[in-house]
């Protein structure tokens, strides 16, 4: 392979500071050139999606002295970027992991700069792909993680919401899950970006868990007075998530438009009031629309969809009575076409605006994402309380796709249209020793995909723990039945006599008094193995 880029060529196996890892070095160093206000997160977040195996292509000076000295010196000289050091990484050959179906590197990063046309020109294209690597795309959304107590639920979701994001397939997602291998802290980098994105939300079910607090619901506010509540947790994500699927499909057109739009609401929420007339003015603003009320004639809280007046940005109406021949806007914005008009005429002036000042915050493409709900103890709620119609939707083969005509619901309280987006993950936890598990069978069997994780005592260090652990889980899997071995995570913390006491006592002997509370002649046999 031969690269030309800022008259210097670079080959395979350079030996003349013309590699191609130097190559991927100097591309970097041009970007931040052209792009000095980016921050380190963004530059994290745009070259480590360039890497298939390493999620520490670029390093501050502070996470670069947190690593080890091996890992240090895999790294370029430091660059000085928005008064901090950069270090970038060395490691650029397009091997990678091992069976990994796309480890072109190399080429990444060549696409990368052909993309953004810092001036790369190919004189040898062997193995180079002009399409950088796309995300896989999973049909299992939903995930349920179950087992016993101890067993590491919890902890697994990280690393498989984590290797969601590495676009590793379903198959070696699952395969992975299931070894139950302990990671320390090798997804903690991903697993926060995702975070910081505002892409995950968690919560965990109980009995009292309701629609109201899930999708939506009348609720009283801070007044004690009962309102209208929009955003239940589960909603409120899966609206982001539509949001970005949109969003993904837009040309660069739409997507302006979308990114004006967005601004001007938050502009108008800042007014303390907008008039729209004499006597009219603007009384309330949500995620939806504009709500105007009249001072003298009775009107209070009429809708104007923000989507009516999107319409008439498409066809660049001139006159108010235009409105009137529109199709696919509400029956009252025709009925009362001044009101609409004025925020329209409003927002052409706050577009024209933000086209001269301060049009570069604008994405020119929005990249397709994740988005991650995680319900812990998913068992222990309601499920046909909680998640009402919508248990249907969660199917994988109903949810929205682009532009696609996909299932739909209209949710009771708001009278809204809903979708689930194709790009939500729902992964659940669920105990298997609780008896309220067969409560869900029906509702949730065929919309999940079940992945069990077992106890694991290779993760055990402590010699007598490890052997205390695999006894009594032999003895429980003999008279109980596999789903109640105790979990590896009771045992993973003892390093000596002392630490293992203290658990046996206070630990596992409620949990084994608790699972022979009824046998007399069990608990006896199985306590003096506490002995």
């Amino acid at each position: 392979m031969e690269v030309k880029f800022n008259n210097k060529i670079y080959v395979k196996k350079g030996m003349d500071n013309n590699g191609l890892n130097i190559l991927c070095y100097d591309i970097f160093k041009c970007y931040l050139d052209n792009e000095k206000n980016k921050s380190y997160k963004e530059l994290k977040n745009i070259f480590n999606q360039l890497h298939c195996s390493s999620n520490m292509v670029l390093l501050n000076e502070k996470d670069w002295k947190n690593t080890t000295l091996d890992t240090q010196s895999r790294y370029f000289e430091p660059i000085e970027h928005n008064q901090e050091k950069l270090y970038f990484t060395t490691q650029w050959g397009n091997n990678g992991k091992k069976n990994h179906k796309d480890c072109n590197n190399i080429n990444h990063v060549i696409d990368f700069a052909l993309k953004k046309k810092l001036g790369v020109e190919l004189i040898d294209r062997e193995n180079v792909s002009i399409t950088i690597k796309k995300k896989i795309t999973h049909k299992t959304k939903n995930i349920m993680l179950y087992g016993a107590p101890g067993v590491g639920k919890t902890h697994n979701y990280k690393k498989l919401i984590s290797q969601i994001e590495e676009g590793k397939t379903e198959n070696e997602i699952f395969k992975s899950i299931s070894e139950n291998e302990e990671v320390i802290n090798q997804y903690d980098e991903i697993f926060q970006n995702i975070k910081d994105d505002k892409r995950i939300e968690f919560v965990t079910f109980h009995q009292s868990y309701s629609y109201e607090d899930f999708i939506e619901g009348f609720r009283p506010n801070k007044d004690g007075k009962i309102e209208l509540d929009k955003q239940g947790i589960f909603k409120n994500i899966a609206d982001n998530a539509m949001k970005n699927l949109n969003n993904s499909y837009l040309d660069s057109d739409s997507l302006a438009l979308e990114q004006t739009f967005e601004y001007f609401v938050k502009d108008c929420i800042l007014h303390d009031e907008i008039k729209l007339s004499d006597s009219v003015y603007v009384s309330n603003i949500d995620d939806k629309a504009f709500y105007y009320t009249s001072y003298t004639n009775g009107m209070k809280n009429v809708k104007i969809l923000f989507d009516d007046i999107k319409v008439m940005v498409n066809s660049n109406i001139k006159e108010q009575k235009e409105i009137k021949k529109l199709s696919n806007i509400m029956g009252t914005t025709k009925q009362r076409p001044n009101y609409p008009f004025a925020i329209y005429l409003r927002f052409l002036e706050f577009k024209d605006k933000m086209q001269t000042e301060i049009f570069d915050i604008f994405e020119k493409k929005v990249d397709q994402k994740n988005f991650y709900i995680v319900i812990d103890e998913i068992n222990r709620g309601n499920i046909s309380k909680i998640f009402g119609e919508l248990i249907t939707l969660i199917e994988e083969d109903k949810r929205a796709v682009g532009d696609k005509n996909d299932f739909e619901v209209t949710l009771p309280y708001s009278k809204e249209k809903f979708k689930i987006p194709s790009n939500l993950y729902i992964v659940a936890t669920m105990n298997s020793t609780d008896k309220s598990i067969a409560t869900i069978d029906i509702a949730l069997r065929r919309r999940f995909t079940f992945l069990k994780m077992k106890p694991k005592s290779k993760l055990v260090k402590n010699d007598n723990a490890r052997k205390l652990m695999d006894n009594l889980n032999k003895y429980i899997e003999d008279n109980i039945g596999e789903d109640f071995k105790l979990g590896h995570s009771y045992f993973m913390k003892i390093e000596n006599d002392e630490d293992l006491d203290f658990v046996k006592e206070y630990k596992v002997k409620p949990l084994l008094e608790e699972y022979f509370y009824a046998d007399d002649e069990k608990l006896t046999s199985v306590l003096k193995m506490l002995e």
